[in-house]
């Protein structure tokens, strides 16, 4: 297998893939240094053919200030026609190389992270599930900076920076003299200047005893989770809605469905682990019986699966501009049966995780708690044939109580 592991040697790997590329570099990292800057633009200025390079990397003016991120690397770039936007909180380092060979790891775009630094990675090529899953990634980040604002890094941002560092620095050079006699020394405190999109990962209440993960960390357990123990169930709970715009439960799936495409439902990333045939349970996120919140099954639909080229028209009917931004990418319907009855009615996310506890998920969790709240920040969640024989059982007795409609 196509797989290397990388201790030393991210520089070499990096510029050897560099020569290579035909088309296309992304980059993710939070760090980008000069001498690394100048030798990327010195091959996107140098290549015979013409190379689409995009970056997402942090805009923290304590970085600048230390000296682990060069606005200068910055400007070399911008001035080579890279596209670059920035990300609050970034972690996660990746590099593509024309959508089929990729460096993930420790390093940062930096000339430290890439020849001098103990670092950590993994170098892949001629694995194209993976990579693809990849590019989904990064175009899934990319969008949802660019759908939170504009974010992009500009000679004129870089500018409007260039005086506040400068200060700083001079600032912090005069501060670490050596005190006079008497004298206390002084306390230099780190500059809080951010700029940039800012993302939700993780909900705050899920940080409760619990580390903060990157998020390419993030993507990577979850596919790592269908490959290794999911495999080929086909079975999701996809999720309609979100906690900042709850459904409201007196409504039915189709009145609730009326003015959006019947036979569609909306992801903010690509949903490339779903295909042909598999099944979703749709679960609405709304409030239950006695008005707390809760994801809620109203009903099931066979999916013909995720396509690249399943992304909005923007010309299209029913599209609304949530779905042309923050939910652009879809998977079309083919049957279904849903509940006849408002959406309270339906099998609480709460009952699954009384009923099923360890038995909901193929990665069992540890406690109620964190069964109740994996669904937090999360478009779609694979289960268990267990689940899936528990709700279907569940869901025929609400249909013979309430009816049901089909797709």
């Amino acid at each position: 297998m196509p797989i290397s592991f990388l201790d030393k040697n991210f520089g070499s790997t990096f510029f050897s893939l560099l020569d290579s590329t035909k088309k296309q570099i992304r980059i993710i990292s939070p760090f980008i240094g000069y001498k690394t800057a100048l030798a990327l633009v010195n091959f996107i200025e140098e290549a015979e053919v013409e190379i689409e390079c995009v970056l997402i990397t942090r805009f923290d003016r304590e970085d600048f200030i230390k000296g682990v991120s060069s606005l200068a690397g910055l400007e070399r770039l911008i001035k080579a026609g890279v596209k670059m936007y920035a990300l609050q909180d970034l972690h996660t380092k990746l590099y593509l190389f024309d959508g089929k060979s990729l460096i993930m790891g420790s390093a940062n775009f930096t000339f430290n992270g890439f020849y001098k630094n103990h670092e950590f990675g993994i170098f892949m090529e001629n694995e194209p599930v993976f990579s693809l899953e990849c590019n989904h990634y990064f175009e899934g980040l990319l969008n949802e900076i660019q759908n939170s604002g504009d974010w992009e890094i500009t000679m004129e941002r870089i500018d409007r920076e260039k005086p506040y560092c400068d200060d700083a620095v001079t600032g912090r050079a005069s501060s670490q003299k050596k005190p006079r006699k008497n004298e206390s020394p002084v306390i230099v405190q780190p500059n809080r200047v951010k700029w940039g999109a800012t993302i939700d990962v993780i909900a705050p209440h899920q940080l409760d005893n619990k580390e903060e993960k990157d998020i390419l960390e993030e993507i990577l357990i979850e596919e790592d989770e269908k490959d290794i123990q999911i495999r080929n169930t086909g079975i999701w709970l996809k999720f309609e809605g979100n906690s900042e715009n709850r459904i409201p439960n007196n409504l039915t799936y189709f009145e609730r469905r009326k003015k959006e495409h019947r036979k569609r439902t909306f992801f903010p990333k690509p949903p490339s682990g779903i295909r042909d045939g598999q099944l979703l349970f749709m679960t609405m996120v709304s409030t239950d019986k006695q008005g707390n919140g809760t994801p809620i099954i109203v009903g099931y639909t066979v999916t013909s699966g995720f396509n690249v080229k399943n992304i909005v028209d923007v010309n299209a009917p029913f599209n609304s501009k949530d779905r042309k931004g923050r939910y652009p990418y879809y998977v079309e319907l083919k049957s279904g049966r849903f509940l006849k009855a408002p959406i309270k009615e339906g099998i609480t996310l709460r009952e699954l995780a009384r009923e099923l506890q360890g038995g909901l998920y193929p990665n069992p969790k540890s406690n109620f708690n964190e069964i109740i709240y994996t669904h937090r920040q999360k478009s779609h969640l694979q289960i268990t044939e267990r689940a899936h024989d528990y709700i279907m059982q569940r869901l025929e007795t609400l249909f013979k109580e309430h009816g049901f409609e089909e797709l």
